[in-house]
């Protein structure tokens, strides 16, 4: 079950063009693509006839026709032709869904369009500024999307996940912070007169100890800014030169029960030559190709334990606890809203 009445993020927006693009969201098909205007096109891919893939049909203009019995439909969804039929009935219209981009990511609103609010779109402004030099992507994960929210609410993991790139022991020995306002959740980690890790130091040729804060920020349903900072433990901390600073904003959207989307950026507010944003991207790759090994191997063990099992919680686990319990809470509230309705 997933939360509905929230954007998510659903392309980046080069996937979008003339040709149409199928992508799972919240356990439902969807098809999308751009009109000759560059607007963007959110349709449920199925056809309402007899729920033949819409994403297998043809464009024609900015209309999509069905190629099982030639519906036509407009981008609003409404039919606009039938062959060998001139009466067309209202209620023959495809679903549509409204699709907004905003910060360099295409944001999709799966729940009751009249609440679709686009000023209520989670803060990725980092990835839209001028001051910061973007990098990122998108992967597709065989896991439940929760087992990703986890694993970057708890960032104790890099030290034995990510010990080539961006983890050490310094990670898991310093204990974090958690705190819950409404339904944001934030935990805080500091970590002083700590070795830099491989990659810090390749990107910023740290040569001694530094002092790095992780400020990991969780926006329901299932959104995540970690703010990370480096500086020279001895040294002037407040010299550009000297610090290392950048920001892993984290879309991520279910796709099935079993699967997930991962749209990640990770811009920075330091050397702006290609050959950073090269190695940055680089190795921000190897790091979440490393995640996803972990988690598709936990999901599989997931689905094989006892009906009875539970886990055994630690302390690094308070964020993703927090974030479950807010999920929960608001997943109870919408059913209800809907049994009301």
């Amino acid at each position: 079950m997933f939360l509905k009445n929230y954007w998510y993020v659903a392309a980046m927006p080069e996937e979008l063009g003339e040709g149409l693009l199928q992508r799972w969201i919240l356990d439902q098909p969807v098809v999308m693509y751009r009109t000759g205007a560059g607007a963007p096109v959110a349709m449920l891919d199925m056809c309402p006839h007899r729920s033949y893939p819409l994403s297998k049909g043809a464009r024609e203009g900015d209309n999509l026709r069905c190629n099982y019995h030639g519906l036509v439909f407009e981008p609003g969804g409404k039919c606009v032709a039938i062959p060998g039929q001139r009466n067309i009935a209202p209620r023959c219209r495809a679903t549509t869904y409204p699709l907004v981009e905003k910060w360099r990511w295409v944001w999709i609103w799966m729940g009751d369009p009249a609440l679709a609010d686009e000023s209520t779109i989670p803060d990725m402004h980092w990835n839209d500024d001028p001051e910061w030099i973007p990098t990122g992507g998108h992967f597709h994960i065989n896991c439940h999307y929760q087992l990703l929210v986890d694993n970057l609410m708890d960032l104790s993991h890099e030290a034995f996940v990510h010990a080539s790139t961006i983890g050490n022991l310094a990670v898991a020995e310093t204990p974090c912070t958690t705190e819950s306002n409404g339904t944001l959740v934030r935990t805080f980690r500091h970590m002083r007169n700590c070795p830099p890790p491989p990659l810090y130091v390749k990107l910023r040729g740290f040569a001694e100890n530094i002092d790095r804060t992780q400020d990991i920020n969780f926006t329901p349903p299932s959104h995540i800014v970690i703010k990370s900072k480096s500086v020279p433990h001895e040294g002037n901390a407040e010299s550009p030169a000297m610090v290392l600073e950048y920001r892993v904003l984290n879309g991520i959207t279910p796709a099935t029960e079993r699967s997930t989307h991962h749209f990640w950026a990770v811009p920075r507010n330091f050397a702006p030559d290609a050959a950073i944003t090269k190695a940055f991207h680089e190795g921000s790759v190897r790091a979440f190709t490393e995640d996803i090994s972990v988690l598709e191997a936990q999901q599989d063990r997931v689905e094989r334990r006892p009906a009875d099992a539970r886990w055994v919680d630690i302390n690094a686990d308070s964020g993703g606890i927090a974030a479950r319990r807010v999920v929960a809470k608001l997943l109870e509230e919408e059913c209800g809203n809907q049994r009301a309705a």
